[in-house]
């Protein structure tokens, strides 16, 4: 009987402490149906306030995408957030070539609530995420959701 009521009190522990819902949880229910499904690269954790979180992704030829950054019910502060790619960037000086890895910002706070691009190559693009204004004894729960569909193709 110790046992059960030690195992069930463990147990309600656990879960009252249960980590941010999956990144399904935070896609709003939409009236109209379109055609982008969940991506499995789309990741949702918990963070504390004034911290930064950075993941990247693969993003596939082929294939239209819509990258959107969201902060949990409950969870206090501004969601900041910056989307960017790593690119090769030649500069010629005195005859030389060189080369440098420049970053490419896509989207960033305050300019879109979601990103919409097409890829026509294999990319890697960062996702660098954080919440200011909160309370930092306190996490948040952040999702970036990443939605794909096939790109139509137009010509003949």
């Amino acid at each position: 009987m110790k046992f059960i009521l030690t195992s069930a009190l463990l147990f309600g522990f656990v879960f009252s402490f249960a980590q941010c819902p999956a990144p399904e949880a935070f896609l709003k229910k939409k009236k109209e149906k379109d055609e982008y499904n969940l991506n499995s690269q789309s990741r949702a954790g918990a963070i504390a306030a004034d911290e930064t979180y950075e993941m990247s992704f693969i993003a596939h030829q082929g294939l239209d995408y819509r990258l959107s950054t969201v902060l949990g019910e409950g969870s206090v502060g501004t969601l900041n957030y910056e989307i960017y790619e790593m690119v090769v960037e030649k500069k010629v000086a005195d005859g030389k070539e060189s080369f440098k890895k420049v970053k490419k910002v896509l989207a960033s706070s305050g300019v879109a609530e979601a990103l919409e691009f097409t890829s026509d190559k294999a990319r890697k693009i960062f996702v660098n995420v954080s919440i200011t204004g909160g309370d930092k004894k306190k996490h948040g729960c952040v999702a970036v959701v990443i939605e794909t569909k096939r790109t139509v193709k137009t010509g003949f």
